[in-house]
């Protein structure tokens, strides 16, 4: 895993294009979303070629999972779930941690899950889709606890 700055907003946009085509942001938008006050992001390495990433927004004593995505190649090979630990073991415990999902992700719903991340709230229409729309249910994790799932 390597910290990312805004130096890796062209690596974070591909990975991003490859997991997400259909609502991919741009290099300049990761760029400044990278620079922001309280940014954190990371890059998950397969072997030289990076395999997935997670960012994270932290104010006030909460943080929010702004996205997470594997390449399509690296998926279901525990990416997502080494990006979370990583992420969680960087929070100060007593941090709120949310993120939303959606509501047909049924893979990330049963990850976060096994961490612990319970429903609290829903966005009709968040996501756009091939077909459409969907909505976005909103998670949240209380980081009290420093165990992961197995």
């Amino acid at each position: 895993m390597i910290a990312a700055d805004p130096a890796h907003a062209e690596v974070i946009a591909a990975l991003h294009r490859a997991a997400m085509p259909e609502d991919a942001w741009s290099a300049d938008a990761w760029r400044s979303l990278l620079s922001a006050p309280g940014a954190r992001a990371r890059i998950a390495m397969d072997g030289t070629a990076p395999a997935g990433f997670l960012h994270l927004r932290c104010a006030g004593g909460e943080a929010e999972v702004v996205m997470i995505a594997t390449h399509p190649s690296a998926q279901r090979r525990g990416i997502a779930t080494a990006l979370l630990e990583d992420a969680l073991a960087a929070l100060d415990g007593g941090t709120a941690l949310f993120l939303e999902v959606a509501e047909r992700n049924h893979a990330a719903r049963a990850l976060y899950a096994r961490f612990g991340f319970a429903p609290v709230g829903r966005r009709p229409g968040y996501y756009r889709t091939p077909s459409g729309r969907q909505d976005a249910i909103v998670m949240r994790l209380r980081t009290t606890r420093r165990s992961f799932p197995e």
